[in-house]
């Protein structure tokens, strides 16, 4: 049977899929989060350039940053960039833009009158920040987060067009090494349930934090 032969292939191409989507993710985590901040900042130059930050990259196709970062980066450093680095570094961008949305809505959902409050009774702006604002805004913060990782881990599909293999290329591949056929269309039936799978469970352990941090309003 086909997926006895090549399963072991297709489960590596996963893994490298992950990989990649993971490290994007964390790029992106970090650099949403400032940005996101910078869009609740009182200072409007911060929120401008970090409104500016989020609707570039959030406007521009996947494919187009890929080529941006792979061929561009190279031209204008003249840094010669794996394509495993240009790959991060394009998805990690694009997330970025998202979750700096997920970030500020966060925030912006915790009322202004626990912020006062925090204030009120004696609390320093950091402290309102660390035990009012953020514990509730991360709670809100997980499903739409949980979307930007499933929407980096399906686009992490199209980093093969700069010579990056991973699952879905990895199928690509097989099927081109069956010619086609049944089996052929098995395979890419195969690399279509893995990506259910992973971002199924990815969905339920989101849903099982939500719950957990259900007590937080």
């Amino acid at each position: 049977m086909i997926l006895l032969e090549y399963g072991s292939v297709l489960l590596r191409g996963l893994g490298i899929t992950l990989w990649i989507s993971w490290l994007a993710l964390l790029l992106a985590a970090i650099i949403g989060a400032i940005v996101g901040i910078g869009r609740t900042s009182k200072s409007w130059p911060i929120r401008l350039v970090a409104h500016a930050y989020t609707e570039f990259f959030r406007s521009i196709p996947t494919l187009v940053q890929l080529f941006l970062v792979y061929y561009g980066i190279t031209f204008i450093f003249n840094i010669n960039l794996s394509p495993f680095a240009a790959a991060t570094i394009a998805l990690g961008a694009e997330g970025s833009a998202l979750m700096s949305e997920v970030v500020r809505g966060g925030i912006q959902s915790v009322g202004s009158g626990q912020k006062e409050a925090g204030l009120s009774s004696g609390m320093k702006t950091w402290q309102v920040e660390l035990y009012i604002v953020w514990p509730q805004a991360i709670r809100v913060m997980i499903p739409p987060a949980v979307g930007v990782y499933v929407s980096t881990l399906k686009a992490s599909a199209l980093t093969s067009i700069i010579g990056y293999v991973e699952l879905m290329q990895t199928g690509l591949f097989i099927r081109e090494t069956v010619r086609g056929g049944p089996e052929g269309f098995t395979i890419l039936i195969a690399v279509a349930v893995l990506y259910v799978i992973v971002n199924f469970t990815i969905s339920q352990f989101a849903a099982m934090i939500e719950r957990r941090t259900s007590f937080v309003h």
